[in-house]
């Protein structure tokens, strides 16, 4: 990424996003990169989650596997 002008106005909302759950864990004296990734996607899956319900109506089901990455199809 090519940095001009203001570097703020540069970063993106997943990098920002990325350095909020990094520092949230930071922090808290967390240091695995795993765990930082980990709640990093879950966030993104409750956000598609809802995205979802906005879009198909909130009395839609939500798939087994958007709603749990691990359920058996």
């Amino acid at each position: 990424m090519e940095i001009s002008g203001n570097a703020e106005e540069q970063i993106s909302s997943i990098e920002r996003a990325a350095w909020n759950i990094a520092a949230r864990h930071l922090a808290r004296g967390q240091k695995d990169p795993v765990q930082m990734i980990v709640e990093a996607i879950n966030e993104e899956r409750a956000r598609y989650i809802e995205l979802f319900r906005l879009a198909a109506g909130e009395t839609t089901e939500i798939p087994s596997h958007l709603a749990d990455p691990d359920f058996e199809r």
